[in-house]
């Protein structure tokens, strides 16, 4: 009986220690989401909790950001209503996928949220103009539902009122003309196709060539990441994973066409 009752005791010990150990796994990772968070331009910036609901989707998910960018940081000059996801969701995320796809690989938690900093700057834009540094630089590019749509200052350095800002936010979907992207999501640029293979029932359209193809894919979007907000798991990031095993292992971040 003693025998048996210490080894009932080093078990719970154990046990509770690798709890314990997967808890503090857990908020180190949440804390380094949250810093990625705070570092981001958009989220820097003036952001508030909608009043109502947004484009369809729930007001306590919303938040209205004014922010800079570039040269003119520091004076509020673009819109952006962003997903609120908090750090600890994004680090379950990021952990599930991990497990799942690169098992062993110990840096892959870094390099996840690397990526979702190098393919969004970390950010779901809901509707609005994530403005950010590319190829040298400060450019528009206009999003809904964390996918990039057709605006005629998409690209441009060239400043955007704030009042056109909030009209092309606003822009009902049936007024969408095109997905210049091919309709990849963020935070990790997983396109409509990647994203098929994980959710085959949904009837994700291959290609954005019409405007009943964009809105589908546009509410599939709004439905899934809801869905992934209650979830351990996001069908978007383990989609793109799936798509580039080898070069997410190499330590890189992956385009379209890497393998």
């Amino acid at each position: 009986m003693t025998f048996g009752a210490r080894t009932w005791a080093l078990a719970a010990a154990a046990l509770i220690g690798g709890l314990e150990g997967a808890s503090a796994q857990t908020a180190e990772h949440a804390a380094a989401v949250k810093a990625v968070f705070d570092k981001s331009p958009v989220r820097a910036g003036a952001c508030a909790p909608v009043s109502e609901d947004f484009m369809g989707w729930p007001a306590s998910l919303v938040q209205r950001c004014e922010y800079a960018q570039g040269s003119a940081q520091g004076v509020a000059q673009n819109v952006a209503y962003v997903l609120d996801v908090k750090p600890e969701t994004m680090a379950k995320w990021i952990e599930t996928g991990c497990a799942a796809h690169m098992s062993g690989v110990s840096a892959c938690f870094d390099r996840m949220l690397k990526c979702a900093v190098e393919k969004s700057n970390a950010t779901f834009v809901i509707g609005g103009n994530l403005a950010a540094e590319r190829k040298g630089a400060v450019t528009n590019l206009f999003y809904r539902n964390g996918v990039v749509v057709a605006a005629p200052a998409n690209g441009k350095a060239e400043a955007v009122s704030a009042a056109e800002q909030e009209k092309l936010a606003r822009l009902p979907e049936s007024a969408i003309e095109a997905m210049p992207g091919g309709g990849a999501v963020a935070f990790w640029h997983t396109q409509p196709f990647q994203f098929a293979v994980k959710a085959i029932d949904l009837g994700v359209p291959a290609e954005m060539n019409t405007l009943d193809r964009r809105q589908k894919w546009l509410e599939v979007i709004r439905l899934e990441m809801q869905a992934a907000l209650k979830s351990d798991a996001n069908r978007f990031l383990s989609g793109w994973m799936t798509a580039h095993p080898i070069t997410l292992r190499t330590g890189e971040c992956a385009d379209d066409r890497d393998p």
